[in-house]
């Protein structure tokens, strides 16, 4: 679908989301919006708008509860996602991935949290269940399953 694998751009990510019914937004960390819908995704740059782009990151609301999710397994939400987490659902509806599924060198940052918002948001995986589908330690298995977004 997104072949050959390379860094995806914002617009990469909204094309395949739109491509196939997935009620996403894709942002830089300053254009973090007050809220997330429930049952959408944001994927989240880490860099601010105007800058180069560093790693892509997202969070999933399914109904009063999110996902913080980053494929290095680094559980420290940025404060403009916090608060939009915060505000959405409430500290104690947040839950944080703290397994490292990429290899550091990878590029698949974006692929990994379109697969997460995929996993949940159109195919009904749990949390659990959609961040379990990949090992706790990166792996080219994990590589695979995250570049694997065919409809």
């Amino acid at each position: 679908m997104l072949f050959p694998t390379h860094v995806l751009s914002n617009i990469e990510i909204l094309e395949y989301a739109n491509l196939i019914g997935l009620p996403i937004d894709c942002v830089a960390k300053n254009q973090v919006p007050k809220t997330i819908p429930k049952n959408t995704g944001l994927i989240v740059n880490l860099q601010d708008i105007g800058e180069s782009g560093s790693h892509w990151v997202c969070s999933i609301r399914k109904n009063q509860k999110c996902l913080y999710y980053d494929s290095f397994g680094i559980d420290y939400i940025p404060k403009q996602l916090q608060n939009c987490l915060i505000n959405s659902v409430g500290r104690e509806n947040i839950y944080l991935n703290d397994s490292n599924h990429q290899f550091i060198t990878s590029i698949l940052c974006g692929y990994y949290t379109l697969k997460l918002c995929k996993s949940i948001l159109r195919d009904g995986m749990t949390f659990k269940q959609a961040t379990e589908q990949f090992t706790d330690n990166p792996s080219m298995k994990n590589a695979d399953i995250a570049d694997n977004l065919f409809i």
